[in-house]
This record gives C-alpha cells, sequence and structure tokens, in this order.
C-alpha cells in the first residue's frame, strides 16, 4: 500500500501542482496561455490515451515491472522538464511524464485490488481515495510555495528523490506477478484506440477556442469516429483484444463505470468556473480561493476511509448513489451563489461536494475492481482511469461551452456572468443526477 500510494501521491501531485505554475510559464517563455496550456493537456492526453493500451501490457508482462518503470519514467520526465529551455521542450517532457504517469495508473489501483481480500477492498480504496485528494490538496499549496521561493523548476525537481526511492522500494517490496503464458499484445486495436482518443482529446480541449463549427474540430471528430468504428471492428475479431468489450455485458463494472465518467464530467464544471465566481465576482485573492477550494479535497480525505470501510459491509451500490446524489444537490447549490455570499457559505457548498464524491468514489471503484477476474485486473484499472481522465475533459468542454452560450444570452457583458454561472451548474447538477440513475442500475451483488 505504502509503494503504491508514493506513485499516485506523485501523479495526483503534478496534475495539480502545474497549473499553479501557469502564469509563470507564460511569463518566463514569453509565450501566450493557449500555448502554455498544453503543459497540462499534453500530460493529461497522454494518460487518457495510453490507460487502457498499458493496463493490457501489465496484465501480460506483470503488474511489478510496470509500476517500477512508471516510477522511475515518470521521475526522469520530471528531471527534463526541469531542465526546459523553451516552451516545446516542456511540453514534450511532459508527454514523456504522462507516459510514466499512465503506467502508474494502469497498475496501482490493480495491484492493491490483487493484495487486499475482496472483504477489505472498499477500506483498500477509500486509502487511495485519501492519497488523491491530499495530492490534489498539496499541489496547489505546495506549488504557490515552491515557485514563489524558488522558481519553477523546483515544482519538478521535487519528484526527483521522491521518485527514486519510490522505484527502489517498487522493486523490493512488491511481489512478482503470475503471468499468462501464450499472451499477444492487440497492435492494430492499440493503434486505432490511441488515434481515436487523441482526436476526441483535441476535439474536446480546442473545439470552444476554434469554433464546433469548424472545418479542422470537424475534421477531428469525424477522425475519431471512423477510428473508433474500426477499432471496435478490430477488437470483435480480435483472439485477445486490448478490450473485451464483453466487460460491458456485465452491469455492474458497465454501470460503475459509466457512473464514474458522468461524475467527473460535473465536477470538473465546478473546478472550471468556480475559481471566476471567487476571484471576479467575489474579489478574493489567489491564496483565499485556494484555501476554500480545500474543502473538497479536505472532506474527500476523511470520509473517503469511511465510505470504503462502509462499503465492505452494505451495498455499495446504496452508498455510492447517495455519495454522487449528495453531490447534484451540492452542484445545484454552487449555482445559487451569488455576490453577496459569505467565506462560510462557499466552504459549506463546497464540502459538500467533497462530502459526495469521498462518499460515491471508493465504493464506485470497488465495484469496478471486483467485477473482473484476477488476470484482467490491469485493463480494469485502465478502464476506470480512462473513464476518469474523459470525464475530465468532457466535463471542461461541456460546461464552458454551456457558460459561453448563456453568457451572450444574457447580453455579453459584466452582469451576464451570475446568471450563466446559475445556468452552467444546473446543467451541470442534472448531468450529475443522471450518474445517480446509472448508478442505481447496477444490482447489489459484487464479482469477487
Amino acid at each position: 500500500m505504502a509503494v503504491v500510494w508514493i506513485g499516485i501521491f506523485m501523479a495526483t501531485l503534478d496534475g495539480s501542482i502545474v497549473n499553479v505554475a501557469l502564469p509563470t510559464l507564460t511569463d518566463f517563455f514569453k509565450t501566450d496561455i493557449t500555448t502554455i496550456e498544453w503543459v497540462v493537456m499534453a500530460y493529461l492526453v497522454t494518460i487518457t490515451s495510453l490507460l487502457l493500451s498499458l493496463g493490457r501490457i501489465s496484465d501480460m508482462i506483470g503488474r511489478k515491472i510496470m509500476f517500477a518503470g512508471g516510477l522511475a519514467v515518470f521521475t526522469v520526465g520530471s528531471g527534463l522538464c526541469a531542465f526546459s529551455t523553451t516552451e516545446g521542450q516542456l511540453i514534450l517532457f511532459r508527454i514523456f511524464q504522462g507516459i510514466g504517469a499512465a503506467m502508474l495508473m494502469a497498475t496501482g489501483v490493480a495491484i492493491i485490488t490483487h493484495t487486499f481480500p475482496p472483504r477489505e477492498r472498499g477500506k483498500a480504496m477509500g486509502l487511495i481515495g485519501t492519497v488523491v485528494a491530499i495530492g490534489s490538496m498539496t499541489g496547489p499549496v505546495l506549488g504557490g510555495f515552491l515557485i514563489q521561493r524558488v522558481g519553477w523548476q523546483s515544482i519538478f525537481y521535487i519528484n526527483i528523490p521522491v521518485g527514486i526511492v519510490g522505484t527502489i522500494m517498487a522493486l523490493k517490496v512488491l511481489h512478482n506477478d503470475e503471468k499468462s503464458k501464450g499472451q499477444e499484445f492487440d497492435i492494430p486495436g492499440a493503434l486505432t484506440l490511441f488515434a481515436s482518443l487523441i482526436a476526441l482529446l483535441v476535439v474536446l480541449s480546442d473545439g470552444q477556442e476554434k469554433g464546433w463549427g469548424s472545418s479542422f474540430i470537424i475534421l477531428l471528430f469525424v477522425s475519431s469516429l471512423v477510428f473508433f468504428i474500426i477499432f471496435v471492428q478490430i477488437e470483435i475479431r480480435a483472439k485477445q483484444p486490448v478490450l473485451n468489450l464483453r466487460h460491458f455485458r456485465n452491469r455492474p463494472f458497465a454501470a460503475a463505470n459509466i457512473s464514474a465518467l458522468i461524475s467527473f464530467m460535473a465536477m470538473y464544471s465546478v473546478i472550471l468556473l468556480m475559481p471566476f465566481l471567487l476571484q471576479d465576482e467575489l474579489k478574493y485573492s489567489p491564496q483565499e480561493v485556494g484555501i476554500v477550494f480545500m474543502a473538497v479535497p479536505l472532506v474527500m480525505s476523511v470520509v473517503s476511509p469511511l465510505s470504503g470501510w462502509l462499503s465492505d459491509r452494505t451495498n455499495s451500490h446504496v452508498l455510492s448513489s447517495i455519495g454522487i446524489g449528495i453531490a447534484a444537490l451540492s452542484i445545484l447549490s454552487l449555482g445559487n451563489l451569488n455576490d453577496n455570499s459569505s467565506f462560510a457559505e462557499v466552504a459549506f457548498r463546497l464540502s459538500l461536494l467533497g462530502l459526495g464524491m469521498g462518499l460515491f468514489q471508493p465504493p464506485n471503484n470497488s465495484i469496478i475492481m471486483g467485477s473482473l477476474p484476477k488476470e484482467q485486473l490491469g485493463i480494469a484499472a485502465g478502464i476506470m482511469g480512462t473513464m476518469r481522465n474523459m470525464g475530465m475533459v468532457i466535463g471542461v468542454a461541456v460546461s464552458g461551452a454551456v457558460f459561453s452560450n448563456r453568457y451572450v444570452f444574457y447580453g455579453n457583458n459584466v452582469s451576464s456572468f451570475l446568471p450563466a454561472f446559475h445556468d452552467t451548474f444546473v446543467v451541470s447538477a442534472i448531468i450529475c443526477g443522471i450518474a445517480v440513475v446509472v448508478s442505481l442500475v447496477r444490482t447489489g451483488s459484487k464479482i469477487e
């Protein structure tokens, strides 16, 4: 557990710590925000597009070597990022770092699932949820301190000693997996899936800026669709597919994954728009924004282990459904904030979001990982991670599009912000409500 914690903490920390550095990086490289955003997007796109393939490979070659290799690649990538002299180099090295993070994410949860017995799986998932929350919470605070006191390079240097220790521990502590003989990797399936996901992620990240009706975006979307259709045809015929589509006939597995996708779509609308409300309407300083946002991971870090423990003793599908229902109500209440809302009101409503997500994620993750046999835990973790990351990107794209549309509808001026903000959060709460329905669809039985 401690070894896996190191990898998951580093990957989560790095996902949030770099966001704080974007203004500094824009000034340092004398570039624009559209270019520097790819420091974040390149990392996210790389992870999302590789998770499924790396999950499948880890089931073939062993999760220990994949996890230890991921730590090593991530650590080297961090050092290269710190030495970057141009924005192009930094984006390239972030891709390299993203490969390491994908290797960690595709195997970490699978290692934990294999190690803990089914009766303790929920508790283990809850503890992982705590580590993710602490990583998310530490990133902005630590990043701001390091950038101000040492320089932006330090946010990458800090990973190196931790990564070296983690790699050595992984090689010494983790057990070797039993490898199935005669395994083959489905290269055509992996390549078509990679092409489809890359095209779709670029559409979602750039669609708002370039225009959803632009020829570039339409061409990419059609390409993504064509590659996905080819991928499905390959997987149907493949003897050992990257993604066995029959997994989605398993109701608990399918419903839990779709619930995760939808929940992250809703959550990331909050992450995208709340800082603008807090800074532009409520006049919070960046430091105050960081402090009030800590309410979400702080509550999650406390609730997640409790939720995981309860899910081992109750119907986890009910517990996770209650959690996502609370999250939906929280998003609806956040949409009703205005320029007279107090700090306590904002913190309380964000805390409710942390409570809902903390109740939802450990049981939901436990259902996903318990629904496939042990020799396929890598692909289960890969699918779960892909759903999470796709939810993030789709959520940002959808909420950005809805907000822009409503902002123009209400007059395209300063007074348009609050009504557009409200409408966007209503849409996000409805999306979250759909996750409640999907979560309730699955049966209460677990497949160990």
